[in-house]
């Protein structure tokens, strides 16, 4: 059931590390009743998407105008098999330059995709016995994975904004999670390899031409970016992760931040700036603001116990979360 409603705002200063400015202005705001607020999308009006959890463990899906309104929606599961020891799920995961927000549900049962019309309306769709989103651009083109019946295994597809579904491989997988799609329907994502030893890379697959893998011999592979120019951005995970950015001629190169010991990109605009998030160790995460030359800005909610910015539109406008010592959950947006 969707329910609407206009929340107050507070505004609050970012403190931006070294390079704080006094006009930096990010909106701040709480869900009632909600344990966890999660923004996973952000387009270049200022609407931003994502999740929130509730007591019961169940998560629902938001969506915030730039002018306050908070509009909290569920995908209808009439018809659709839940469990009480789970609890159904709605997780949006992008909205498009039109205000269509794009993601996935879950039941104890089931998974599928979901596109939520600017008007609200909600159409699902599911391929083989689970399907789920990963990405999208700004024109709603979508790419996620299903579950082969006959495989066991998770394949991917591209779908476009009318529903047609197109099916796709990467040379040698087992299973393949495409995780972000730009504008010219570059797809990349990570893929699963079982010829011995399971192995896995990450996979580039331009909209006209065949995948190419990279990726680190020892570390596991998390895309989690991509800009119009075909950069993408992502972390090699260990024991110690480190951030990399691949430009579309395959050059690959890795930073980490000082003084932590493990860097995550969460995203790249069409400026080639970066946002992700930085941990020391301590369950504590803090932010960063990397600029297409290199220089990176620490970033985190004033106040806060530990914040994460999870999104950046093309306007450098940046969305993510934050929670303050009390355990309060708070979501962020704003330009900084």
């Amino acid at each position: 059931m969707k329910r609407s409603r206009r929340i107050a705002i507070a505004f609050a200063l970012a403190s931006l590390g070294l390079c704080a400015s006094a006009d930096a202005k990010i909106v701040t705001f709480q869900i009632p009743g909600a344990t966890r607020i999660s923004p996973r999308g952000m387009n270049d009006k200022g609407q931003v998407t994502g999740t929130y959890a509730d007591a019961n463990r169940a998560t629902h899906g938001f969506l915030l105008d730039p002018d306050g309104t908070l509009t909290r929606f569920d995908v209808p599961f009439t018809g659709i098999g839940k469990h009480d020891n789970f609890p159904p799920s709605t997780s949006p995961l992008g909205v498009t330059a039109a205000g269509v927000v794009i993601g996935s549900y879950y039941t104890s049962e089931s998974g599928g995709g979901f596109v939520r019309a600017a008007n609200g309306s909600i159409t699902t769709f599911q391929l083989g016995a689970e399907t789920a989103l990963l990405g999208a651009n700004k024109k709603g083109w979508t790419v996620g994975y299903y579950l082969d019946n006959d495989k066991r295994a998770y394949q991917p597809f591209l779908r476009d904004p009318s529903g047609a579904i197109q099916k796709f491989g990467v040379p040698g997988m087992y299973s393949a999670f495409p995780a972000v799609v730009n504008r010219s329907r570059t797809i990349a994502g990570e893929v699963v390899f079982q010829d011995g030893p399971v192995t896995e890379k990450g996979f580039y697959r331009p909209a006209h031409g065949n995948a190419k893998l990279f990726g680190h011999p020892h570390n596991a592979v998390n895309v989690a970016g991509i800009n119009d120019a075909g950069t993408i951005v992502g972390s090699f995970e260990d024991t110690y992760s480190v951030a990399f950015i691949m430009t579309s001629d395959g050059t690959l190169k890795t930073f980490s931040a000082p003084y932590s010991y493990h860097t995550y990109a969460s995203g790249i605009n069409n400026a080639g700036t970066i946002v992700g998030n930085t941990s020391s160790g301590n369950g504590i995460s803090r932010g960063f603001i990397r600029a297409a030359d290199g220089t990176l800005t620490p970033f985190s909610i004033e106040g806060t116990w530990s914040t994460e910015i999870l999104a950046i539109n093309d306007k450098g406008a940046i969305a993510g979360d934050a929670t303050y010592k009390d355990l309060t959950p708070i979501g962020f947006a704003g330009k900084p």
